[in-house]
This record gives C-alpha cells, sequence and structure tokens, in this order.
C-alpha cells in the first residue's frame, strides 16, 4: 500500500476531506520510494512522487483545454456516446472521475455534470482545479456545470433519485511494462487501487439511469460482464459501450 504524507506548512489550507484523513505530515518534499506527498506547486494542490514532477488537476491548460477547442464538440465520440445533439443536453454522473477531463469535455458542450470520487485525495485535487478554473473568466460558465462529490459512487447512485445519463470510466488494467503507463495514471491506480467492482458500479447505474449508461473500455477490451450492450462507438484506442435504457 502506498504511503501518503502532507506537507505540515499546507494543513491549515486543505479542504476537509483531506484533513479528515489524519495523515502523518512532514515539511520538506523528499519523497521515497513508494511515498506520495501533499504539497502545493505555484499555488495547485498536487501529489509528489519519486522520479517525477508534481501531478494536479488543471482545466484551464494543457490536455482540458486543448480538447475544448479541438475536441471536435458535440461529433466527437464521447458527445455521441453520452447522446448529445442539437436538442438533447442531458445532465450526466460521472462515477469515475479521475482527473475530470471527460466530465470537462460534456460540461464544456453544455451538459451538467456531478463527479464522483471516492478517493478523498483525487476528489481534493479536483476541488482545488475547479476553484482556480471557476476564476478564469474564459471558462467560468462552464465551471459553474461542474462539481465533485466524495463518495463511493455505487453507494451514492442507490441514495439518488433516477438521472438521465450515468458514465463509467473503470481504471483499466495495468500494462506490464510501467513506463507505458503515464505518471498520472500512475498516481491515480496508486490512489484508487485496481477494478474490482465495475460489474455492481454497472448494475447500480443501469437501475438508476433514464436514458442510458456509458462504459469507457480500452479498444479491444471485453465488456463488463452482466447486461448486453445495446450499442458502441469507436475512436482510435478507446471504446464507449453503450446501455440504451429506453431499447431494453
Amino acid at each position: 500500500m502506498v504511503k501518503i504524507l502532507i506537507q505540515k506548512e499546507i494543513v491549515s489550507r486543505l479542504p476537509e476531506s483531506i484533513k479528515a484523513l489524519k495523515l502523518p505530515r512532514q515539511q520538506e518534499t523528499e519523497v521515497e520510494v513508494g511515498q506520495l506527498i501533499i504539497g502545493w506547486h505555484e499555488g495547485k494542490l498536487a501529489l509528489f512522487s519519486k522520479g517525477s514532477g508534481p501531478v494536479y488537476v488543471d482545466f484551464v491548460e494543457g490536455k482540458a483545454a486543448h480538447r475544448r477547442q479541438f475536441g471536435g464538440g458535440k461529433k466527437q465520440p464521447l458527445a455521441r456516446a453520452i447522446g448529445l445533439s442539437s436538442k438533447t443536453t442531458p445532465k450526466v454522473i460521472d462515477t469515475t472521475a479521475g482527473f475530470g477531463r471527460d466530465s470537462f469535455v460534456l460540461a464544456s458542450l453544455g451538459c451538467e455534470v456531478t463527479m464522483i470520487e471516492r478517493s478523498p485525495i483525487m476528489a481534493a485535487l479536483l476541488q482545488d482545479g475547479l476553484d482556480r478554473a471557476a476564476k478564469e473568466p474564459e471558462i467560468a460558465e462552464i465551471m459553474r456545470r461542474l462539481s465533485v462529490i466524495h463518495a463511493d459512487a455505487t453507494d451514492y447512485l442507490n441514495d439518488i433519485n433516477p438521472v438521465q445519463v450515468v458514465y463509467l470510466d473503470p481504471m483499466y488494467p495495468e500494462k506490464k511494462k510501467a513506463a507505458a503507463v503515464k505518471k498520472e495514471m500512475r498516481l491515480l491506480q496508486q490512489l484508487t487501487g485496481p477494478d474490482l467492482d465495475s460489474a455492481l458500479l454497472l448494475e447500480a447505474a443501469l437501475k438508476k439511469a433514464v436514458n442510458r449508461v456509458i462504459v469507457k473500455r480500452p479498444k479491444g477490451a471485453r465488456s463488463i460482464e452482466g447486461q448486453r450492450v445495446s450499442s458502441e462507438i469507436s475512436s482510435p484506442n478507446t471504446r464507449y459501450d453503450i446501455y440504451n435504457l429506453k431499447a431494453l
């Protein structure tokens, strides 16, 4: 199990979700093998690990900005899978938020998206990213359509009223060569652990969604066991399994 440390000087600025963890604290950012440290990097809440730079959530620049500007709008595979059209802009629950990039794309296309993240640390990074992005005039309206909740997604779905669309992006199987896995995904794997309950999450999603459930899978991977997939949409490296509840 990975050991996580919090820099002592930042504790007063941390979200309550991390304060509640009561983790050990240290002042320096020197990281030993097998450790993650939560700290600040240029005003951003970040994770530090041995041999790599800080990892944080950024909705303003980088990949998120590129996808917002050049992702293909409502014609891109994710938007089509969700059911976005000129007449339909569904509300979406993203049950496996991660770094929030897919949720941000959907919000940039007009959807209200609730991001669920069971790792309190990842949820805190997301909230920090939301708070910073909300101050940017260019995307402030987009950010108002995004929210994050720290919860187990299966439990959350079981407790809420029906929702239009539920989105799942379970952790992809870990690659044999660690070098082939990007540092962000390695950290996410360390925080959330292996995918052991996607079948249960899919079952809960199918019971709660009104229109459809979408499951993001690596191209060529098997679908999650259980309900038969209604249709699919593929891109070069990804496949979206669509469970159309109105067709079942």
